[in-house]
């Protein structure tokens, strides 16, 4: 018998949905610590903040909805965007010059982007947890 959650979404599912999510941050972590050397540092500090972000951010709100804990869930999705933001302006400001400078800006907005519209659009604890329709 599967289990729903009151949103009617398989428990299994959600859990199976986060947990690619954690391995596929966790893989832009790793690859953004291994692209640290001297031509690529903006994009592996970038990648880096965003990757780690992002997997601690799905786990705690992963946390957060197995507790039901609003304040968890709300304190990881604006640490997420904090991320996101401190991401961009490490990006930008070790963007090498020259025609490389235009890609890794781009890149780094981009992924900052999506982690800040998954910590936006992240499974929204209110609607359930408070009783609102």
């Amino acid at each position: 018998m599967a289990t729903r959650t009151p949103d009617g979404v398989h428990a299994t599912r959600a859990r199976r949905r986060g947990g690619l999510l954690v391995v596929a941050f966790g893989l832009l972590a790793y690859t953004g610590t291994t692209a640290v050397d001297a031509p690529t540092r903006a994009l592996g500090l970038s990648w880096s903040i965003i990757g780690a972000a992002g997997a601690l951010g799905v786990l705690t709100i992963m946390v957060a909805a197995r507790r039901r804990a609003v304040r968890l869930e709300d304190a990881a999705r604006l640490a997420m965007a904090m991320a996101a933001l401190a991401a961009l302006a490490v990006g930008v400001a070790f963007a090498p010059e020259g025609a490389e400078r235009g890609f890794v800006v781009a890149v780094t907005g981009v992924l900052a982007a999506s982690l800040a519209v998954y910590a936006s659009l992240a499974g929204d604890l209110r609607r359930t947890g408070r009783g609102a329709a």
